[in-house]
């Protein structure tokens, strides 16, 4: 890549899916922050020997506390799925960053992803799993949640986020060029949309700011139910609406489809009603669209199983359970409780239906013949926390200690790792990867 002249580019390019809805499935965005200053940029694409140039929009960001900038985004459209793209970014003629990045794969092409979450915290560990998360050259990159921390403000991803996973080169005491590299998906948690009051923090709610992903959600209102309203003055209120535009409070609910997989990505925080009809049938509708595709996976943030004391009483997103089920989901990858953990196959069994407080008991009928490695057909939909990208872990003491957990619960691993996942049409490996590289744990499923 070219290096940019000073302080024009604050965050280089970041590989996202940008608005697929309106794009198209083999389209992608390139992503970038520049100060508040009127640049005159082009972007020119191509995959071979043929060019085109992107279409350009920016927005600026100006909460008072934080310094103006502008977020750039470039939509790459019309790609062939698999290939690599090649472009250059143009500042008054001059180059200031060249790339490269891979377009979307087609269900018949071989894909690989990760998945980890609970990671801006300018931490070492941090560093260490995107260094590794790098190193095994994901084509997809599924993060769950709480991408900074404590309030999802712009000043956290200055300081927490950005500086570990954009850098120009690879160290394990510092991060890699992850996000530069690799199309990447954000999933919003608790830290990063449940502090809604911008009287408190301006630069709140900054993941509708830098997040560009397909808006086929089922809010389309400011102020829906199911929707993250906000507080603040009515100054404040208009200026972040304007800066975030149609990704909020749309892109909080998502789905896209990758190779021969779909994803569907969920807010679960507490303010999202699942029992709401318009919400549950917009999650079935999505799924059956996605019958012909071998997988199907769901990402949210509050795990709806898992055997950590901590956070114990979010069992909220059990309400869909039985909808996964009928919508033949594979696997559901979560964070928000720091570790990660692995269940057998669930099912529904005699919960279809159940209330609220028979839900919350742990008593799931599960498919305990699976193990992944030599029975490699589950009965159920698997649940997997990867919630230890980089903050503080969850009950260490809960390691090697299987009669503390679960009665669903089949694998439990109190260190700092990231999935790693290959899909080869119907057989699929996860390899659990730890911030050191060591692989503690593998799960084959075979169709």
């Amino acid at each position: 890549m070219a290096i940019a002249p000073a302080n024009i580019l604050t965050v280089p390019p970041c590989i996202q899916l940008g608005n697929q809805a309106a794009n198209g499935r083999y389209s992608l965005a390139l992503v970038w922050h520049t100060p508040n200053n009127p640049y005159k940029f082009e972007l020119k694409y191509g995959q071979g020997t043929s060019t085109k140039t992107a279409k350009l929009d920016f927005k600026t960001i100006s909460p008072e506390t934080v310094e103006p900038h502008r977020v750039y985004a470039a939509a790459l459209t019309g790609l062939k799925p698999g290939d690599k793209i090649q472009y250059e970014l143009r500042e008054s003629g001059s180059v200031v960053y060249t790339g490269s990045a891979i377009a979307p794969k087609s269900d018949r092409q071989d894909h690989t992803f990760a998945v980890f979450g609970d990671c801006g915290t300018a931490s070492l560990v941090q560093a260490q799993i995107s260094y590794q998360a790098s190193r095994t050259n994901p084509d997809l990159l599924v993060l769950t949640g709480d991408i900074v921390y404590d309030n999802g403000r712009v000043s956290e991803y200055k300081s927490e986020f950005w500086p570990y996973h954009t850098r120009s080169d690879a160290w394990p005491s510092k991060g890699s060029p992850l996000l530069t590299q690799t199309l990447t998906v954000g999933v919003p948690g608790n830290h990063d949309i449940l502090m809604r009051d911008l009287n408190r923090f301006p630069d709140a709610q900054a993941f509708f700011y830098y997040w560009h992903q397909p808006l086929n959600g089922p809010i389309t209102q400011v102020g829906e139910p199911g929707s993250t309203v906000l507080t603040g003055t009515p100054e404040r209120l208009a200026a972040f609406q304007k800066a975030a535009g149609p990704n909020y409070p749309r892109g909080a609910n998502f789905s896209f489809d990758y190779g021969n997989a779909h994803w569907t990505c969920l807010d679960a925080n507490p303010y999202v009603d699942w029992t709401n009809p318009k919400f549950r049938q917009w999650l079935k509708d999505d799924l059956a669209k996605a019958a012909k595709k071998t997988w199907r996976f769901v990402s949210y943030h509050q795990p709806s199983f898992h055997s950590s004391a901590t956070h114990q009483g979010e069992k909220q997103m059990r309400l869909v359970q039985e909808i996964f089920e009928e919508g033949k989901v594979d696997i559901v990858f979560c964070g928000h409780v720091h570790n990660y953990q692995r269940t057998f196959p669930i099912q529904v069994g005699a919960k279809k239906g159940a209330s609220r407080e028979e839900l919350v008991k742990d008593d799931w009928a599960v498919d305990k013949q699976f193990d992944g490695v030599k029975n490699l057909k589950p009965n159920g939909v698997i649940h997997i926390v990867d919630g230890a990208g980089g903050r503080g872990l969850y009950n260490v003491d809960f390691n090697g200690a299987p009669e503390k957990w679960k009665p669903f619960q089949a694998i439990y691993i109190a260190d700092h790792n990231f999935s790693h996942v290959t899909v080869k049409g119907k057989r699929l490996v996860l390899k659990q990867i730890s911030r050191t590289g060591t692989e503690v744990d593998r799960m084959t499923i075979q169709k």
